[in-house]
């Protein structure tokens, strides 16, 4: 049977604060930009269920 060599060193576990900034940062580059217009979905417009 073959044997894993570990070619990387495990890195030490992450604080909260860089788990959260990470997830920060994640969601932000997620989310669509300010500058760009959302798509929107056509059911939407045809929604009878809608205010407008």
């Amino acid at each position: 049977m073959a044997q894993w060599k570990a070619s990387v060193a495990r890195q030490p576990p992450k604080t909260k604060a860089e788990l959260r900034e990470m997830l920060t940062d994640a969601v932000r580059n997620t989310q669509p930009g300010a500058d760009k217009k959302p798509k929107r979905s056509p059911k939407v417009e045809n929604d009878p269920n809608s205010l407008a």
